[in-house]
């Protein structure tokens, strides 16, 4: 750290020490992070004085095992630095104020993203400055030293999620869909320029994987698939514990995945796309068509919880609903499994709660015979339905204090 914010960590190996305590939560001793990270003693114990010093670390009592004197455990201070997470959806704006485990400390909904970014951008500032002040959070004030700014609940900065297309290097919006308006829109300069902290992008997909791998330190060995339901349903898959995103932040787009049905043409011009069976606006029709109960002209989010409401009391013809989407959505994975080969598939996205009751067991019954066959796990998100905004926060975690990784901040 040398003195330094953890915004300007350069060093890998400080990183590297971070991470290792931070991957066990319930403390571990220094000789371990000794161990995993396979540095030096005294490299590990000059970094852990340092994180110690700078309240990063924190002792967390005693460990004994075997002959000899009792292990000082090391632990994280989760809430020592904060990440702040925007998810510009277009159901609504989320915004969510994470610690170092990615646990929302504070949060907002916003009214969704209208035709004028600049006032929209306006909101989410303002929502960042009231959060920020109600947990007594601050970022870098310009002008002021290191020495002066408090080591507690400090702000790093800001991730953003939203869908593609965007250009995830310039920090660009180029056309993302159901959200009018906003075609070339410099969303991470915009956003830092009002708020004064650094910003990253990503497509809302690879940040929800993003945000399951860092709050729940799952193993970097594994190959994860992660289906993202919300308006339209996207993929990201990550392996060595990194998540793919291709050559153009593009990777995952399956709308246009045919899913083998013969039944619909698409405007594609191919038989039976996935979106034609599991876009939000497909169950909404459908459920608006079966006499669902919902009132006057709700939006995508109420009508589908009337739609999940629906199924909890017993319809069947919301069930049916659900679960034609759920196989459609089981279709769609079996083919992506057959190509990435997944040890985990992980079901999530803002839409999937209010599906997943009735639609998980319909999806693991299309994945019947690929479950028995590989052993693999197939669960959904523990994040609920904020993990685009809590996706977005681990971005910004993992590309600012994830060993290896950082070019992509924008300041």
């Amino acid at each position: 750290m040398r003195g330094s914010s953890m915004t300007d960590i350069g060093a890998f190996n400080e990183k590297l020490v971070l991470q290792t305590i931070r991957s066990a939560p319930d403390g571990i001793g220094q000789s371990e992070v000794v161990r995993r990270s396979q540095l030096s003693r005294q490299a590990v114990s000059l970094i852990t004085r340092r994180l110690l010093s700078d309240g990063l670390v924190e002792q967390a009592g005693t460990r004994i095992s075997g002959p000899g004197k009792p292990h000082t455990l090391l632990r994280v201070v989760a809430d020592a630095r904060l990440a702040i997470g925007v998810h510009l959806d277009p159901a609504h704006i989320a915004v969510v104020i994470c610690d170092l485990a990615a646990r929302p400390v504070a949060r907002t909904t916003l009214a969704p993203p209208t035709e004028d970014p600049r006032a929209d951008l306006a909101r989410v500032a303002g929502a960042i400055a009231e959060l920020s002040r109600s947990l007594g959070a601050s970022g870098p004030v310009p002008g002021e030293g290191e020495a002066e700014l408090s080591t507690h609940r400090r702000l790093l900065g800001i991730g953003i999620a939203a869908p593609a297309g965007l250009d995830a290097d310039a920090g660009i919006l180029r056309n993302p869909p159901w959200i009018p308006g906003w075609r070339d829109v410099p969303v991470v300069d915009a956003l830092s320029a009002v708020t004064g902290l650094p910003a990253t992008l990503d497509k809302d997909t690879n940040a929800a994987l993003t945000g399951e791998i860092w709050s729940r330190h799952l193993d970097a060995a594994e190959t994860i698939l992660y289906l993202y339901v919300g308006h339209g349903v996207g993929s990201a898959v990550s392996g060595g514990g990194r998540v793919h995103s291709g050559g153009s932040t593009q990777a995952g787009e399956i709308g246009h995945l045919p899913i083998g049905r013969a039944d619909q043409i698409c405007s594609c011009g191919r038989h039976g796309c996935q979106s034609l069976y599991t876009d939000a606006h497909v169950l909404v029709a459908a459920a608006r068509e079966a006499g669902i109960a919902m009132s006057g002209e709700v939006g995508t989010t109420a009508a589908l919880d009337a739609l999940s409401t629906a199924a909890a009391d017993g319809s069947a013809s919301a069930r049916a609903i659900i679960g034609s989407h759920a196989g459609a959505l089981g279709e769609a994975i079996r083919i992506l499994a057959g190509v990435h080969d997944p040890q985990r598939i992980i079901i999530g996205g803002p839409t999937w709660p209010a599906l997943r009751d009735v639609g998980e067991a319909e999806v693991r019954r299309v994945l019947g015979d690929w479950l028995e066959d590989t052993a693999g796990v197939l669960e959904s998100s523990h994040l609920g339905d904020d993990v685009g905004a809590i996706g977005a926060a681990s971005l910004f975690l993992d590309q600012e204090l994830a060993p290896g990784t950082g070019a992509s901040v924008r300041t």
